[in-house]
């Protein structure tokens, strides 16, 4: 993400914007690349140097730092002589120094006398006294940049930016987005952000997310969280966000969307399914000759700080809904907090399909409101459409 003395954004009335590049400013990213390109195995200061040569008066100055940030942020820079450590040379050249004396002849004396034992010339030598210091590393590798990805990392940066001072967020999540709730959730966990949620299947869901606010202390770590799971939000295909915000001690408001084109996440796009399990009996599933059309991952029920999403859900013509929730994985946490989920939700409509492999007992079936099912290796799609048909 980019410092905040980066950010560039606007304001109107209650409404604040973040600044996305123009199509004149998108030039630049492709002049910061070729000169970071150029700088290969020459040292950082000498790039910074160059790099403040390039923003020379512009009043774009802010955006060439901010493509430099972001591209040596994933660049690498090494010590100019890895092989060196340039504080046990200093340590070696002040002890042979405060037996020499000091001098100019003196030290030309002490470097000759090291560049034997190191095997290199004075001058060289001299240089990697202090190779440590951040203005003299090198850099060794470029950073995986074409401009246009440049480009959208920066737009993305804009708009993480804004929630540095974030006091709450508002998602809403459409329907028609199957397969990315629980991952959704999952990178709301992952990034320690309290929500609640609301809504049904057909109009979509609504997250709170919460802020510091609600802690009684503002705090920007937690908006700096929210800024950094936007990135996740983008693999949502309709989403809308609004976030309240803390800017010069007023409260004004941030809205994004997913209709803007010019926001894409650079995490890699999470897989279809979570396991082997899954993608199997969905795979077989299409196979088979029946009226019930399988959905993935489409119901969320909040269970007040966690939520239980089934992994598929199964709809019929005549408007009749039946979860689905494989239980596969063989750790017992896992068992064990799946179980309480399950329970927690209370979904009569729900088929649990476990596998012998778990070694589930009664007891711990035990007060599942909806019928369980046990297979082997693979569950059998045409095991639950027997159960469905026996269903009123």
């Amino acid at each position: 993400m980019l410092p905040s003395e980066l950010l560039l954004s606007s304001r109107r009335g209650p409404q604040v914007y973040p600044h996305f590049l123009k199509s004149r400013q998108r030039v630049w990213a492709d002049e910061v690349l070729a000169l970071i390109a150029a700088h290969q195995q020459k040292t950082r200061g000498e790039l910074q140097q160059a790099l403040r040569g390039l923003e020379g008066d512009s009043p774009d100055y802010r955006i060439v730092r901010g493509f430099a940030h972001l591209a040596l942020g994933a660049a690498e820079f090494r010590l100019a002589l890895p092989d060196i450590d340039p504080g046990q040379l200093r340590r070696e050249v002040f002890t042979l120094a405060s037996e020499a004396g000091y001098g100019e002849r003196q030290a030309r004396t002490v470097l000759e006398v090291l560049g034997e034992r190191y095997g290199l010339q004075a001058e060289v030598l001299r240089d990697a006294l202090y190779a440590d210091l951040p203005e003299r590393h090198v850099l060794s590798v470029l950073p995986d940049y074409t401009p246009e990805t440049l480009v959208d990392r920066y737009n993305l940066a804009q708009a993480q930016g804004l929630l540095y001072s974030a006091l709450s967020m508002r998602i809403i999540a459409h329907r028609n987005v199957p397969g990315e709730y629980r991952r959704l959730f999952q990178r709301l966990k992952f990034h320690g952000l309290l929500y609640a949620v609301e809504g049904h299947l057909e109009d979509g869901y609504q997250i709170h997310v919460d802020g510091p606010a609600s802690l009684f202390r503002q705090t920007r770590r937690y908006g700096i969280k929210m800024a950094t799971f936007l990135p996740a939000l983008l693999h949502i295909s309709r989403w809308e966000m609004q976030a309240a915000l803390l800017s010069g001690g007023r409260e004004v408001q941030y809205q994004l969307g997913s209709e803007d084109s010019r926001l894409r996440s650079h995490h890699p796009r999470p897989p279809a399914y979570d396991s082997l399990l899954e993608r199997s009996f969905a795979e077989r599933w299409e196979k088979l000759d029946t009226p019930w059309a399988l959905e993935r991952e489409v119901e969320i029920v909040d269970l007040k700080g966690t939520v239980f999403v089934p992994d598929f859900a199964l709809r019929h013509p005549d408007g009749r809904v039946v979860h689905v929730e494989i239980m596969g994985f063989w750790h017992p946490d896992y068992l064990r907090r799946k179980l309480d989920k399950v329970r927690r939700a209370d979904m009569g409509n729900l088929i649990l399909a476990v596998s012998d492999r778990l070694n589930v007992g009664e007891e711990d079936i035990k007060n599942i409101p909806g019928p369980v099912v046990f297979f082997k290796g693979k569950l059998e799609p045409r095991k639950v459409l027997e159960l469905l048909e026996t269903r009123p």
